[in-house]
């Protein structure tokens, strides 16, 4: 159904917009505002997943996304918590035979009521070079989640967080555990910004839990440096951005498991049937 609306815009918008009316991709200004503001909708709501580098489960010849967690796998898990969240424009990063995989169970995604693409990362060298292939898609809030993780997470406060404190960066941290908890990440918050972050070479308890759930603008990419060289989000990015107190953290009291070996995906299981 189609509702008549009124707007008072710069006439050099306006004239800018008179050049796309061409009889041809456009008839109306109408036509022409309708089809870009649905086009920068849809760019809000882009959700990429991320699957690059060894996603074997540890021991086995088998793909971590493609573990059977209850009745559907990972990556179907977490299909269904973006749709549910309102972020049908998905993307999958990924190496070539992981991809080829995951479109056997997946294909476009018309299934799951999402519309799936497939992005190779071959040869890229860390997750933070992984972000570099997928730039042309990142929009003024895109949303990243790895491909090989159980969370419990309201992606829609999420994103109400992140627009709030008009943040270049943002990383979901869960303190659900209470005894604390082993991470080989620590992180230091006051208030809601990350003011330090570092990748340990030792694991250590902490109760404070950062996810590999992250929502970064487009800015992001000042901090990833061109060329061929190693770059990594949590080593190497995240530590940047905190340090020039650009990177934010949403807390949230809800699972985070990291599903790396089988037993891990024993404790999935567990979280599931509770």
């Amino acid at each position: 159904m189609k509702s008549r609306a009124s707007f008072t815009v710069d006439a050099d918008v306006l004239s800018k917009l008179d050049t796309v009316v061409d009889n041809l991709t456009y008839k109306s200004k109408s036509e022409a505002v309708e089809d870009i503001l649905r086009k920068f909708f849809e760019r809000q709501h882009t959700a990429i997943i991320l699957c690059g580098g060894n996603f074997m489960v540890e021991g086995t010849d088998m793909y971590r996304p493609l573990l059977k967690v209850g009745n559907s796998t990972l990556i179907e898990n977490t299909l269904n918590a973006l749709r549910l969240n309102g972020f049908r424009n998905i993307f999958i990063s990924g190496q070539t035979d992981l991809l080829k995989s995951l479109f056997r169970l997946l294909r476009n995604g018309e299934g799951y009521g999402v519309d799936i693409k497939y992005i190779d990362d071959n040869s890229l060298k860390g997750s933070a070079k992984a972000l570099e292939r997928v730039k042309e898609y990142v929009g003024a809030t895109t949303l990243f989640v790895p491909g090989d993780a159980m969370f419990e997470i309201d992606f829609k406060d999420m994103l109400r967080f992140h627009a709030s404190h008009n943040s270049v960066a943002s990383v979901a941290i869960s303190t659900a555990v209470s005894s604390g908890e082993e991470v080989s990440d620590k992180i230091a918050v006051k208030g809601n910004r990350v003011v330090s972050y570092e990748r340990l070479s030792t694991p250590i308890h902490a109760k404070l839990i950062p996810t590999s759930v992250f929502i970064f603008d487009q800015e992001i990419f000042k901090y990833i440096p061109p060329g061929e060289m190693e770059w990594d989000i949590r080593k190497d990015l995240l530590p940047l951005l905190a340090k020039d107190g650009l990177l934010y953290g949403y807390l949230y009291n809800g699972n985070w498991l990291h599903v790396k070996t089988r037993e891990d995906a024993t404790k999935a299981k567990t979280i599931v049937e509770k």
